[in-house]
């Protein structure tokens, strides 16, 4: 018998479908869920790219900081003053092979 996956993606429906699967209490998926994604947390914090399973990994890099500069807006075409930005780091993804290879087979008209 396949599995009955949620019609809707929310923390409440995913901690269900687990709990429902493993035969555990919502309770304790929930702990088990936030446990994981703390440890996923200090990880990137750290400064390590932290497997996501087939998924991908998770990561934070430098965005550069930058000077401020002259730009102009393009509605009206007036010379604009744009801010200096200071370095800051900023969560990234990249997704896994295996993951891209599933997705590539998707039907569009399934995606909406």
């Amino acid at each position: 018998m396949p599995k009955k996956y949620p019609e809707k993606f929310t923390n409440m429906t995913i901690t269900s479908f687990v709990a429902d699967e493993t035969n555990l209490s919502k309770k304790e998926v929930r702990s088990v869920l936030d446990s994981f994604f703390d440890c996923v947390e200090e990880g990137v914090k750290k400064g390590s790219r932290v497997p996501m399973g087939n998924l991908g990994k998770i990561y934070a890099k430098i965005r550069p900081a930058r000077k401020a500069r002259k730009g102009i807006n393009p509605l009206t075409g007036q010379e604009i003053e744009i801010a200096a930005r200071k370095a800051e780091a900023v969560p990234k993804f990249t997704f896994g092979k295996v993951f891209k290879e599933l997705i590539a087979k998707v039907k569009p008209s399934v995606l909406k």
